[in-house]
Protein backbone atom coordinates (compact mmCIF):
# COMPACT_ATOMS: atom_id res chain seq x y z
CA UNK A 1 0.00 0.00 0.00
CA UNK A 2 1.13 3.62 -0.63
CA UNK A 3 1.57 6.02 2.34
CA UNK A 4 -1.59 7.76 1.46
CA UNK A 5 -3.37 4.67 1.21
CA UNK A 6 -2.09 3.66 4.49
CA UNK A 7 -2.88 7.03 6.38
CA UNK A 8 -6.69 6.55 5.14
CA UNK A 9 -7.32 3.79 7.10
CA UNK A 10 -6.23 5.27 10.62
CA UNK A 11 -9.59 6.39 12.82
CA UNK A 12 -9.53 8.02 15.93
CA UNK A 13 -10.32 6.92 19.54
CA UNK A 14 -13.49 7.01 21.00
CA UNK A 15 -12.54 9.49 23.61
CA UNK A 16 -10.49 11.91 20.66
CA UNK A 17 -13.95 11.78 18.05
CA UNK A 18 -15.76 13.01 21.78
CA UNK A 19 -13.48 15.82 22.19
CA UNK A 20 -13.61 16.94 18.75
CA UNK A 21 -17.27 17.56 19.11
CA UNK A 22 -16.46 19.84 21.99
CA UNK A 23 -14.79 22.26 19.39
CA UNK A 24 -14.72 25.53 21.50
CA UNK A 25 -13.66 25.80 25.00
CA UNK A 26 -11.92 28.22 27.43
CA UNK A 27 -9.20 27.99 29.76
CA UNK A 28 -8.61 29.64 32.86
CA UNK A 29 -5.41 30.44 34.99
CA UNK A 30 -6.52 31.86 37.97
CA UNK A 31 -4.33 31.60 41.57
CA UNK A 32 -1.04 33.03 43.34
CA UNK A 33 0.62 34.22 40.23
CA UNK A 34 -3.02 36.53 39.96
CA UNK A 35 -2.20 38.02 42.93
CA UNK A 36 1.43 39.13 42.29
CA UNK A 37 0.47 39.89 38.93
CA UNK A 38 3.30 37.23 37.50
CA UNK A 39 2.90 34.49 35.32
CA UNK A 40 4.82 32.52 37.02
CA UNK A 41 5.73 32.43 40.67
CA UNK A 42 8.51 31.19 42.96
CA UNK A 43 6.37 28.93 44.84
CA UNK A 44 6.70 31.04 48.27
CA UNK A 45 3.94 32.93 47.96
CA UNK A 46 1.87 32.49 50.85
CA UNK A 47 -1.68 30.83 50.19
CA UNK A 48 -3.28 33.78 52.47
CA UNK A 49 -3.22 36.24 50.30
CA UNK A 50 -5.49 34.39 47.62
CA UNK A 51 -8.58 36.36 48.36
CA UNK A 52 -11.25 36.35 45.40
CA UNK A 53 -13.97 37.89 47.50
CA UNK A 54 -16.14 38.35 44.79
CA UNK A 55 -15.72 34.62 42.71
CA UNK A 56 -18.97 33.17 42.33
CA UNK A 57 -18.73 30.08 40.12
CA UNK A 58 -22.19 30.32 38.65
CA UNK A 59 -21.34 33.36 37.14
CA UNK A 60 -18.22 32.21 35.49
CA UNK A 61 -19.98 28.87 33.94
CA UNK A 62 -22.98 31.35 32.65
CA UNK A 63 -20.21 33.37 31.38
CA UNK A 64 -18.84 30.77 29.09
CA UNK A 65 -22.02 29.69 28.17
CA UNK A 66 -22.53 32.69 26.64
CA UNK A 67 -19.47 33.22 24.60
CA UNK A 68 -20.47 29.85 23.28
CA UNK A 69 -17.82 27.74 25.15
CA UNK A 70 -18.70 24.25 25.23
CA UNK A 71 -16.68 23.22 27.98
CA UNK A 72 -13.99 24.93 30.74
CA UNK A 73 -10.65 23.75 31.62
CA UNK A 74 -9.20 25.31 34.94
CA UNK A 75 -5.42 25.18 35.52
CA UNK A 76 -5.95 23.61 38.65
CA UNK A 77 -1.95 23.65 39.70
CA UNK A 78 0.46 25.76 38.26
CA UNK A 79 4.31 25.86 38.54
CA UNK A 80 4.35 27.24 41.47
CA UNK A 81 2.56 24.33 42.92
CA UNK A 82 -0.69 25.82 44.46
CA UNK A 83 -2.99 23.72 44.22
CA UNK A 84 -6.73 25.39 43.46
CA UNK A 85 -8.76 22.03 45.37
CA UNK A 86 -8.30 21.40 49.29
CA UNK A 87 -5.89 18.06 48.59
CA UNK A 88 -4.86 16.07 51.45
CA UNK A 89 -1.30 15.60 50.18
CA UNK A 90 -0.73 19.26 50.70
CA UNK A 91 -1.24 22.39 52.46
CA UNK A 92 -0.13 24.58 49.64
CA UNK A 93 -3.35 25.51 48.23
CA UNK A 94 -6.79 27.21 48.50
CA UNK A 95 -7.27 25.18 51.57
CA UNK A 96 -4.68 27.56 53.59
CA UNK A 97 -6.45 30.39 51.60
CA UNK A 98 -7.10 32.08 55.31
CA UNK A 99 -8.36 35.64 54.53
CA UNK A 100 -10.64 34.11 51.89
CA UNK A 101 -14.05 33.66 54.55
CA UNK A 102 -16.27 31.14 52.43
CA UNK A 103 -17.70 28.30 53.94
CA UNK A 104 -16.40 26.14 50.40
CA UNK A 105 -13.49 27.19 49.06
CA UNK A 106 -12.19 23.92 46.85
CA UNK A 107 -12.52 26.35 43.34
CA UNK A 108 -12.53 22.71 41.44
CA UNK A 109 -15.39 21.05 43.36
CA UNK A 110 -17.39 24.31 42.63
CA UNK A 111 -16.60 25.11 39.01
CA UNK A 112 -16.63 21.25 38.10
CA UNK A 113 -20.25 20.95 39.91
CA UNK A 114 -21.43 24.51 38.65
CA UNK A 115 -20.63 23.25 34.47
CA UNK A 116 -22.32 19.61 34.97
CA UNK A 117 -25.51 21.74 36.48
CA UNK A 118 -25.16 24.05 33.26
CA UNK A 119 -24.30 21.18 30.82
CA UNK A 120 -20.95 22.45 29.28
CA UNK A 121 -17.82 19.87 29.82
CA UNK A 122 -15.26 20.27 32.42
CA UNK A 123 -11.27 19.65 32.06
CA UNK A 124 -8.25 20.67 34.19
CA UNK A 125 -4.86 21.37 33.41
CA UNK A 126 -2.14 20.76 35.70
CA UNK A 127 1.65 21.28 35.26
CA UNK A 128 4.30 18.65 36.87
CA UNK A 129 6.91 21.18 37.88
CA UNK A 130 6.54 22.30 41.33
CA UNK A 131 8.53 25.14 42.83
CA UNK A 132 7.03 24.00 46.63
CA UNK A 133 7.60 20.81 46.57
CA UNK A 134 10.19 19.71 48.38
CA UNK A 135 10.32 16.40 46.98
CA UNK A 136 10.58 17.70 43.68
CA UNK A 137 13.87 16.77 41.97
CA UNK A 138 14.27 13.46 44.05
CA UNK A 139 12.70 11.42 41.26
CA UNK A 140 10.67 8.21 42.21
CA UNK A 141 9.35 10.35 45.35
CA UNK A 142 8.35 13.15 43.25
CA UNK A 143 6.53 11.53 40.71
CA UNK A 144 4.45 9.17 43.21
CA UNK A 145 3.61 12.66 44.80
CA UNK A 146 2.43 14.13 41.52
CA UNK A 147 0.68 10.91 40.86
CA UNK A 148 -1.20 11.23 44.22
CA UNK A 149 -2.42 14.79 43.58
CA UNK A 150 -3.44 13.51 40.45
CA UNK A 151 -5.72 10.59 40.90
CA UNK A 152 -7.23 12.92 43.82
CA UNK A 153 -7.90 15.88 41.41
CA UNK A 154 -9.71 13.22 38.57
CA UNK A 155 -11.52 10.84 41.31
CA UNK A 156 -13.09 13.57 43.55
CA UNK A 157 -14.90 15.66 40.79
CA UNK A 158 -17.22 13.87 38.35
CA UNK A 159 -16.09 13.15 34.62
CA UNK A 160 -13.17 15.68 33.07
CA UNK A 161 -13.06 15.52 29.40
CA UNK A 162 -9.81 16.82 28.98
CA UNK A 163 -6.51 16.56 30.82
CA UNK A 164 -3.62 19.33 29.49
CA UNK A 165 0.11 18.35 31.15
CA UNK A 166 3.04 21.29 30.54
CA UNK A 167 5.84 20.02 29.99
CA UNK A 168 7.78 22.84 31.75
CA UNK A 169 10.68 21.79 34.03
CA UNK A 170 13.49 22.96 36.00
CA UNK A 171 16.34 21.93 38.02
CA UNK A 172 15.86 21.97 41.92
CA UNK A 173 18.41 24.00 44.30
CA UNK A 174 20.03 21.28 44.57
CA UNK A 175 20.95 21.13 40.28
CA UNK A 176 18.70 17.93 40.11
CA UNK A 177 16.57 17.47 37.34
CA UNK A 178 13.28 15.98 37.86
CA UNK A 179 12.44 13.21 35.16
CA UNK A 180 8.99 12.83 34.68
CA UNK A 181 7.36 9.55 34.51
CA UNK A 182 4.85 10.66 31.93
CA UNK A 183 3.96 7.09 31.02
CA UNK A 184 2.75 6.77 34.38
CA UNK A 185 1.02 10.10 34.93
CA UNK A 186 -0.61 8.52 31.86
CA UNK A 187 -1.82 5.60 33.10
CA UNK A 188 -3.62 7.13 36.22
CA UNK A 189 -5.40 9.79 33.85
CA UNK A 190 -6.43 6.18 31.96
CA UNK A 191 -7.26 4.60 35.10
CA UNK A 192 -9.60 7.49 36.44
CA UNK A 193 -10.82 8.78 33.66
CA UNK A 194 -11.36 6.74 30.82
CA UNK A 195 -13.00 9.06 29.02
CA UNK A 196 -10.86 12.09 28.99
CA UNK A 197 -8.43 13.13 26.10
CA UNK A 198 -4.84 13.93 27.34
CA UNK A 199 -3.22 17.13 25.62
CA UNK A 200 -0.17 19.07 25.15
CA UNK A 201 2.11 16.84 26.09
CA UNK A 202 -0.17 14.38 25.71
CA UNK A 203 -1.01 11.54 22.84
CA UNK A 204 -4.26 12.33 22.06
CA UNK A 205 -4.16 16.26 21.40
CA UNK A 206 -1.70 17.37 19.28
CA UNK A 207 -0.39 21.25 19.91
CA UNK A 208 -0.43 23.12 17.52
CA UNK A 209 3.03 25.27 17.89
CA UNK A 210 2.36 28.61 18.22
CA UNK A 211 -0.10 30.54 20.99
CA UNK A 212 -0.74 33.55 18.48
CA UNK A 213 -3.11 31.56 15.94
CA UNK A 214 -1.14 31.07 12.78
CA UNK A 215 -2.45 28.40 11.32
CA UNK A 216 -1.92 25.94 8.48
CA UNK A 217 -4.10 26.17 5.46
CA UNK A 218 -4.71 22.02 5.76
CA UNK A 219 -4.30 20.84 9.25
CA UNK A 220 -4.15 16.68 8.93
CA UNK A 221 -5.88 14.92 11.72
CA UNK A 222 -3.52 11.66 10.72
CA UNK A 223 0.13 12.47 10.70
CA UNK A 224 3.32 10.23 10.68
CA UNK A 225 4.22 8.73 14.00
CA UNK A 226 7.14 10.06 14.25
CA UNK A 227 5.22 13.39 15.22
CA UNK A 228 4.08 11.74 18.41
CA UNK A 229 4.87 12.61 21.72
CA UNK A 230 6.80 9.35 22.38
CA UNK A 231 8.94 9.81 19.98
CA UNK A 232 9.23 13.56 21.54
CA UNK A 233 10.44 12.08 24.49
CA UNK A 234 12.74 9.86 22.85
CA UNK A 235 14.56 12.88 20.55
CA UNK A 236 14.66 15.33 23.91
CA UNK A 237 17.03 11.76 25.28
CA UNK A 238 19.27 10.49 22.61
CA UNK A 239 20.10 14.57 20.92
CA UNK A 240 21.55 16.97 21.46
CA UNK A 241 19.28 20.26 22.56
CA UNK A 242 20.45 21.95 19.74
CA UNK A 243 19.63 19.11 17.27
CA UNK A 244 16.40 18.70 19.10
CA UNK A 245 15.26 22.39 18.85
CA UNK A 246 16.04 22.30 14.97
CA UNK A 247 13.91 19.53 14.85
CA UNK A 248 11.17 21.17 16.14
CA UNK A 249 10.49 23.69 14.07
CA UNK A 250 7.08 24.70 12.54
CA UNK A 251 6.03 22.92 9.59
CA UNK A 252 3.78 23.87 7.23
CA UNK A 253 2.17 20.14 5.96
CA UNK A 254 2.25 17.51 8.11
CA UNK A 255 -0.30 15.23 5.77
CA UNK A 256 -0.42 15.90 2.87
CA UNK A 257 0.71 13.03 -0.12
CA UNK A 258 4.37 14.77 -0.58
CA UNK A 259 4.71 14.86 3.43
CA UNK A 260 4.20 11.71 4.10
CA UNK A 261 5.24 9.49 1.26
CA UNK A 262 8.80 8.39 3.26
CA UNK A 263 6.09 7.02 5.73
CA UNK A 264 4.74 4.05 6.70
CA UNK A 265 3.32 4.22 9.84
CA UNK A 266 0.93 7.07 10.66
CA UNK A 267 -1.48 7.84 13.86
CA UNK A 268 -4.36 10.20 14.48
CA UNK A 269 -3.30 13.07 16.27
CA UNK A 270 -5.92 15.72 16.23
CA UNK A 271 -4.88 19.66 16.66
CA UNK A 272 -5.48 22.05 19.31
CA UNK A 273 -5.23 25.72 18.39
CA UNK A 274 -4.75 27.31 21.92
CA UNK A 275 -4.50 31.75 22.41
CA UNK A 276 -5.45 33.83 24.97
CA UNK A 277 -8.02 36.85 25.21
CA UNK A 278 -4.49 38.66 25.88
CA UNK A 279 -0.58 38.77 24.95
CA UNK A 280 -0.81 36.87 28.84
CA UNK A 281 -2.32 33.89 29.96
CA UNK A 282 -3.14 35.62 33.84
CA UNK A 283 -4.94 38.31 34.61
CA UNK A 284 -2.78 41.93 34.23
CA UNK A 285 -4.29 45.04 33.79
CA UNK A 286 -1.39 46.44 31.79
CA UNK A 287 -2.29 43.69 29.40
CA UNK A 288 -6.19 45.72 27.96
CA UNK A 289 -4.61 47.04 24.96
CA UNK A 290 -3.59 43.22 23.86
CA UNK A 291 -6.83 41.83 24.26
CA UNK A 292 -8.21 40.38 20.83
CA UNK A 293 -11.07 41.67 19.14
CA UNK A 294 -14.46 40.07 18.46
CA UNK A 295 -13.35 40.05 15.00
CA UNK A 296 -9.92 38.74 15.69
CA UNK A 297 -11.90 36.05 17.83
CA UNK A 298 -14.15 35.03 14.49
CA UNK A 299 -10.83 34.54 11.85
CA UNK A 300 -9.11 33.05 14.75
CA UNK A 301 -12.77 30.49 15.01
CA UNK A 302 -12.78 29.89 11.30
CA UNK A 303 -9.42 29.14 10.90
CA UNK A 304 -9.48 26.70 13.75
CA UNK A 305 -12.96 24.69 14.25
CA UNK A 306 -13.26 25.70 10.58
CA UNK A 307 -10.14 24.06 9.65
CA UNK A 308 -10.64 20.53 11.33
CA UNK A 309 -9.09 22.10 14.58
CA UNK A 310 -10.45 22.28 17.86
CA UNK A 311 -9.62 25.82 19.76
CA UNK A 312 -9.14 26.67 23.08
CA UNK A 313 -9.34 30.32 24.52
CA UNK A 314 -7.40 31.31 27.23
CA UNK A 315 -9.34 34.15 29.29
CA UNK A 316 -7.89 35.47 32.74
CA UNK A 317 -10.19 36.21 36.00
CA UNK A 318 -9.16 39.15 38.06
CA UNK A 319 -7.48 38.37 41.82
CA UNK A 320 -10.49 39.16 43.61
CA UNK A 321 -12.31 36.78 41.08
CA UNK A 322 -14.44 38.80 38.57
CA UNK A 323 -13.98 38.96 34.99
CA UNK A 324 -12.26 41.95 33.44
CA UNK A 325 -15.45 43.76 31.95
CA UNK A 326 -13.91 44.68 28.43
CA UNK A 327 -13.10 40.45 28.18
CA UNK A 328 -16.68 39.91 29.09
CA UNK A 329 -17.75 42.37 26.78
CA UNK A 330 -16.15 41.07 23.74
CA UNK A 331 -16.62 37.39 24.28
CA UNK A 332 -20.53 38.08 25.01
CA UNK A 333 -20.94 39.62 21.73
CA UNK A 334 -18.90 37.10 19.97
CA UNK A 335 -21.26 34.08 21.74
CA UNK A 336 -23.83 35.73 20.17
CA UNK A 337 -23.01 36.57 17.04
CA UNK A 338 -21.95 32.65 16.61
CA UNK A 339 -25.16 31.53 17.79
CA UNK A 340 -26.79 33.63 14.82
CA UNK A 341 -24.49 32.66 12.14
CA UNK A 342 -25.48 29.41 12.67
CA UNK A 343 -28.86 29.31 13.10
CA UNK A 344 -30.53 29.16 9.87
CA UNK A 345 -29.73 26.79 7.58
CA UNK A 346 -30.35 27.47 3.88
CA UNK A 347 -29.83 23.98 3.12
CA UNK A 348 -32.92 23.09 4.36
CA UNK A 349 -35.39 24.37 1.63
CA UNK A 350 -33.61 22.00 -0.75
CA UNK A 351 -32.60 18.78 -2.17
CA UNK A 352 -29.32 17.16 -2.50
CA UNK A 353 -28.21 14.71 -5.38
CA UNK A 354 -24.64 13.25 -5.99
CA UNK A 355 -23.08 11.72 -9.04
CA UNK A 356 -23.20 8.40 -7.43
CA UNK A 357 -23.73 6.54 -4.12
CA UNK A 358 -22.13 3.30 -2.78
CA UNK A 359 -25.48 1.91 -1.78
CA UNK A 360 -28.65 2.68 -1.16
CA UNK A 361 -27.59 2.94 2.53
CA UNK A 362 -25.34 5.58 1.83
CA UNK A 363 -28.00 7.93 0.20
CA UNK A 364 -26.78 11.84 -0.36
CA UNK A 365 -29.63 12.62 1.34
CA UNK A 366 -28.62 11.23 4.46
CA UNK A 367 -26.12 14.70 4.08
CA UNK A 368 -29.43 17.05 5.43
CA UNK A 369 -30.52 14.65 8.34
CA UNK A 370 -29.75 14.75 11.98
CA UNK A 371 -28.63 11.59 12.67
CA UNK A 372 -25.22 11.45 12.12
CA UNK A 373 -24.74 7.72 12.17
CA UNK A 374 -26.73 8.48 8.39
CA UNK A 375 -24.45 9.51 5.93
CA UNK A 376 -23.03 9.60 2.09
CA UNK A 377 -20.64 7.44 0.14
CA UNK A 378 -19.96 7.34 -3.45
CA UNK A 379 -19.33 4.39 -6.02
CA UNK A 380 -15.90 3.24 -5.81
CA UNK A 381 -15.50 4.07 -9.01
CA UNK A 382 -16.40 7.95 -8.72
CA UNK A 383 -13.33 9.66 -8.46
CA UNK A 384 -14.53 12.91 -8.41
CA UNK A 385 -17.55 12.58 -6.65
CA UNK A 386 -19.88 15.60 -7.09
CA UNK A 387 -22.69 17.01 -4.95
CA UNK A 388 -25.74 19.11 -6.12
CA UNK A 389 -28.31 21.05 -3.99
CA UNK A 390 -31.07 22.48 -5.73
CA UNK A 391 -33.58 25.09 -3.75
CA UNK A 392 -36.89 24.86 -3.72
CA UNK A 393 -36.65 28.88 -4.14
CA UNK A 394 -33.80 31.43 -4.38
CA UNK A 395 -32.08 32.27 -1.33
CA UNK A 396 -29.14 33.44 0.07
CA UNK A 397 -25.90 31.73 2.56
CA UNK A 398 -22.45 32.93 3.13
CA UNK A 399 -21.11 29.52 4.72
CA UNK A 400 -21.02 26.07 3.74
CA UNK A 401 -20.20 23.50 6.81
CA UNK A 402 -18.93 20.05 5.58
CA UNK A 403 -18.26 17.17 7.87
CA UNK A 404 -16.58 14.11 6.89
CA UNK A 405 -17.45 11.21 9.21
CA UNK A 406 -13.94 10.63 10.81
CA UNK A 407 -15.64 7.69 12.44
CA UNK A 408 -14.11 6.08 9.33
CA UNK A 409 -10.88 8.20 8.85
CA UNK A 410 -10.08 11.57 7.14
CA UNK A 411 -10.33 11.18 3.43
CA UNK A 412 -10.95 14.55 1.22
CA UNK A 413 -7.82 16.33 0.17
CA UNK A 414 -9.34 19.05 -2.45
CA UNK A 415 -12.62 20.67 -2.90
CA UNK A 416 -14.01 22.75 -5.32
CA UNK A 417 -17.86 24.60 -5.51
CA UNK A 418 -20.23 25.85 -7.63
CA UNK A 419 -22.99 28.23 -7.57
CA UNK A 420 -26.08 28.66 -9.72
CA UNK A 421 -27.53 32.09 -9.57
CA UNK A 422 -30.43 31.37 -11.58
CA UNK A 423 -29.33 31.55 -15.39
CA UNK A 424 -28.82 27.73 -15.81
CA UNK A 425 -25.24 27.68 -15.26
CA UNK A 426 -22.91 26.80 -12.76
CA UNK A 427 -19.77 29.08 -12.20
CA UNK A 428 -16.96 28.05 -9.79
CA UNK A 429 -16.60 29.97 -6.47
CA UNK A 430 -14.53 28.55 -4.60
CA UNK A 431 -11.83 25.83 -3.56
CA UNK A 432 -10.93 24.26 -1.05
CA UNK A 433 -8.60 21.24 0.88
CA UNK A 434 -8.35 19.27 3.92
CA UNK A 435 -12.31 18.90 5.25
CA UNK A 436 -11.85 16.49 8.37
CA UNK A 437 -14.27 16.72 11.37
CA UNK A 438 -15.34 20.35 9.99
CA UNK A 439 -14.76 22.72 7.08
CA UNK A 440 -16.38 25.97 7.36
CA UNK A 441 -16.23 27.51 3.89
CA UNK A 442 -16.85 31.09 3.31
CA UNK A 443 -18.27 32.48 0.44
CA UNK A 444 -19.71 36.16 -0.91
CA UNK A 445 -22.98 36.71 0.29
CA UNK A 446 -25.22 35.49 -2.64
CA UNK A 447 -28.88 34.41 -3.63
CA UNK A 448 -28.90 30.86 -5.50
CA UNK A 449 -30.85 28.34 -6.72
CA UNK A 450 -28.81 25.20 -7.21
CA UNK A 451 -25.09 24.65 -5.35
CA UNK A 452 -22.33 21.84 -6.58
CA UNK A 453 -19.60 20.11 -4.33
CA UNK A 454 -17.16 18.29 -6.31
CA UNK A 455 -14.56 16.55 -4.70
CA UNK A 456 -11.43 16.69 -6.49
CA UNK A 457 -9.19 14.54 -4.73
CA UNK A 458 -9.25 11.78 -2.02
CA UNK A 459 -7.91 9.54 -0.22
CA UNK A 460 -9.41 5.45 0.58
CA UNK A 461 -13.02 5.25 1.61
CA UNK A 462 -14.82 8.56 1.26
CA UNK A 463 -17.66 9.44 3.75
CA UNK A 464 -19.24 12.54 4.28
CA UNK A 465 -21.77 13.02 7.40
CA UNK A 466 -22.98 16.92 6.69
CA UNK A 467 -23.21 19.34 4.00
CA UNK A 468 -25.14 22.95 4.99
CA UNK A 469 -25.42 26.09 3.88
CA UNK A 470 -26.17 29.07 6.48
Amino acid sequence: MKPYEIAAEVKPSARQIEWQKTEFYGFINFGLATVVNREWTDGKVNPSNFCPEEFIAEEWVTFFKDAGFKGMVLNVKHHDGSCLWCSQYTDYSVESADNWDVENRDIVELLSEECKRQGIKFGIAISPLDRHEESYGKGEEYNNYFKALLREVLTKYGDIFYVRFDGAAEADKDGNVQEYDWQGYYDVVRECQPGAVIALVGPDVRWYGNEWGVIRENEWSVVPERYSIYNAFKRSKEKTKKFFKKEEKFERDLGSRKAIKKDSDFIWYPCEVCISMRDRWYYHKDDEYTAKTKDKLQKIYLESVGSNCALMVGVPPMKNGKFAEMDYQILKAFGIDLKRSYTYKVSQIGEITASSTLSAEYAASNLFDDDETKTWRPAANDAQPELTITLSQKDMFDKFVMMENIVNGQHVEEYEVYIDEGNGKFKKVGTGGVIGYKKIHKISPVEVTRVKIKITSYRGNLEMQTVTMY
